[in-house]
């Protein structure tokens, strides 16, 4: 009996998992990026120094001697995730909601936009691309700052329909971040308050603006 509950029970999971490949093509990332470490570390003479990369790969923020440490940072980025997800969530939703629609463009792009911006700031693509190229990080703000205007640009009658002063509060504030991280002022924490603080404000604010939008736009496609 109890066989048979155990085989009907792993067949029912195995029609699962292949309802779903996007799944089985993530985890399978997942899975070889793992695979490839294994074989980096495991491969050539043994050497200390690789097996530490693991452990620098899955460090975490919290230490005992710097209890504190990225505690706010970890909060902007989760701040940039919930706007990405949530944008994500509803072009899906709504396209499940309202198939013959046409997809919504204004979402779309937003959760694209956010998206980049999220990979910068986690991975420090700018600070990667000034460090081994030279490419000053000026410069990269002033490209995501162009795309960001052509967005608005584009998007100004469906931005205009919404509350859009926190979309204005919070690139002021980004605008802000950017000067003060290029600009390399003096000082420790006046510096840190102004770059990540005006961060951390712009994220909340983005991140009320996209729930409020999103919550709307699912709402009239439910309609």
């Amino acid at each position: 009996m109890q066989l048979k509950f155990l085989l009907k029970f792993l067949q029912k999971s195995r029609k699962q998992v292949f309802k779903h490949p996007s799944l089985i093509f993530f985890n399978g990332i997942i899975i070889l990026l793992f695979f490839l470490l294994t074989i980096y570390v495991k491969g050539g003479e043994p050497n200390w120094r690789k097996a530490q990369l693991i452990t620098q790969l899955f460090a975490d923020p919290f230490t005992e001697r710097r209890p504190l440490q990225s505690y706010l940072t970890s909060l902007s980025e989760i701040l940039w995730c919930f706007s990405v997800a949530i944008c994500s969530f509803s072009v899906g939703l709504i396209k499940q909601i309202r198939p013959q629609r046409q997809v919504n463009r204004f979402i779309v792009c937003s959760a694209l936009i956010l998206a980049i911006l999220l990979i910068d700031d986690i991975f420090r693509i700018s600070l990667i691309a000034n460090s081994f190229f030279g490419i000053p990080k000026l410069l990269m703000a002033i490209l995501y700052g162009t795309a960001i205007i052509a967005y608005g640009l584009f998007f100004r009658r469906k931005i205009a329909s919404t509350p859009y002063w926190l979309l204005l509060v919070a690139f002021g504030l980004f605008v802000i971040s950017t000067l003060v991280d290029c600009l390399s002022l003096p000082g420790m924490g006046t510096p840190a308050m102004l770059e990540d603080g005006t961060k951390l404000l712009a994220l909340v604010n983005l991140a009320y603006y996209f729930w409020y939008v999103c919550r709307h736009e699912v709402l009239l496609a439910k309609r």
